[in-house]
């Protein structure tokens, strides 16, 4: 058989049975390059890569989980020097240690004082980074989207998975109990054969014009955040405000539309999504002139199991945030409160519009399940080096879904997804 063949059809069939997910060694890589083996005392040593807003939020999980998972943050890495330097006073603070400071990545990912890195770079960076980490022998908690080329999305796979690396997507919302007791509910048959999935989202003002930008040149590395894109003079707005440019984001999609259909994959243990069509544009009078990332989106993607998922989000009125999953038996309204990061769900369960002879009962409510949150899932399996939530598999599926409903919107028709041969093409 074709090799390439062989490759691609060993891919799609482990990405579907998970059979690949409990650690595949493959020739090249060794347990040894994973960093040393870490003794029931021995702390897990954490470089951040990315000290904006999100990077700052995972050094404050890190340390409420850290005394549990014995992990320590002892390195940051910025481009630009007021991000490391704010970085390294949290850290001062909350790990009561001199984080070594680095502006380059790949120096930190050089040191052999670090097990595993957090990447919290800009969407269009992930990918490069986790390669790197990778092959340098880091564990890996990167950000979402984890890509914005399918490219990018299957070379970072095929790294990962001929690897050792404990690495886990941050969609959060695995590992969260509300989430595992949604799925319990909806394995077991109880809101029947699930038809359609929705959810809205929505802020009055895009959540990209609230960051700080570089007041100069010389106080960042502007060419290392370009990294693979064109080169064009210093732009600060860019720099700062990257969520709100098509080159460096697929805006709420990535952002946003991430999470949702991680959240889809995982309460339905579904497969690839098939197809999509997007629409949308940048239509809110709350964005700023020259964004070029979409502030208002509806995709919809077909799933093989016969059902579909319709995101739709909007600037410019925060009303109606919602989430609903329509099953024969009934539907489930989700409710993720703003701002809990640590995955939050609260899943609730009516009979409305079903006719089923079993229907949801009245006053059914659904049981939480116990679960560790993602931070100290993730620092668990680095130490156990069991397969985490949202592990590669599990990551990989998300980002076809937002790489596909960001495809179908820059082309304006309809696209498909290609499992065997790993290709997004028109319908």
């Amino acid at each position: 058989m074709n090799e390439q063949k062989q490759n691609r059809r060993e891919f799609i069939h482990n990405s579907i049975s998970g059979g690949a997910a409990a650690g595949v060694i493959t020739a090249g890589f060794t347990a040894s390059g994973y960093g040393r083996v870490l003794g029931a005392n021995d702390k897990i040593r954490i470089g951040l890569i990315g000290c904006g807003g999100r990077g700052t939020y995972h050094l404050g999980w890190v340390h409420r989980t850290a005394e549990e998972t014995k992990a320590d943050v002892v390195a940051a890495c910025d481009i630009w020097n007021v991000k490391r330097e704010q970085a390294a006073q949290v850290i001062e603070e909350r790990f009561e240690r001199k984080p070594v400071l680095y502006e380059d990545y790949r120096k930190l990912l050089d040191s052999s004082e670090i097990d595993a890195v957090i990447i919290a770079s800009a969407d269009h960076q992930h990918c490069a980074m986790l390669r790197d980490a990778v092959r340098a022998g880091k564990d890996a908690y990167v950000e979402k989207p984890i890509a914005m080329e399918l490219d990018d999305l299957n070379q970072a796979y095929d790294v990962v998975k001929k690897s050792l690396a404990i690495v886990q997507n941050g969609t959060q919302g695995r590992s969260s109990q509300g989430a595992a007791g949604a799925k319990a509910f909806i394995q077991a048959g109880k809101l029947g054969k699930i038809l359609r999935v929705e959810e809205s989202r929505s802020f009055y003002n895009p959540y990209w014009n609230n960051y700080q930008v570089p007041e100069k040149e010389e106080d960042t590395n502007w060419r290392a955040f370009l990294m693979n894109r064109p080169y064009r003079p210093f732009n600060p707005d860019q720099h700062g405000h990257w969520m709100g440019y098509k080159e460096f984001s697929s805006g709420t999609v990535g952002g946003w539309m991430s999470h949702f259909s991680d959240f889809i994959h995982y309460v339905t243990d579904c497969g690839f999504p098939a197809a999509a069509v997007a629409q949308g544009g940048v239509f809110s009078p709350t964005s700023q002139p020259g964004r070029t990332a979409p502030d208002t989106v509806t995709a919809i993607l077909e799933y093989a199991e016969g059902f579909t998922t319709l995101y739709t989000t909007h600037f410019g009125n925060g009303a109606n945030d919602y989430m609903i999953i329509f099953g024969t038996k009934g539907i489930m309204r989700i409710n993720a409160p703003d701002g809990n990061d640590s995955g939050g769900i609260l899943p609730r369960v009516t009979a409305e519009g079903s006719e089923h002879p079993e229907k949801v009962p009245e006053g059914t409510e659904i049981e939480d399940e116990p679960c560790d949150d993602h931070m100290t899932n993730w620092l668990k399996c680095v130490r156990s080096r069991e397969q985490p939530n949202a592990n590669m598999d599990k990551g990989y599926m998300q980002g076809v879904a937002v790489i596909l409903a960001d495809r179908a919107y820059e082309e304006g028709r309809k696209m498909v997804f290609d499992p065997t041969w790993r290709e997004i093409k028109p319908a």
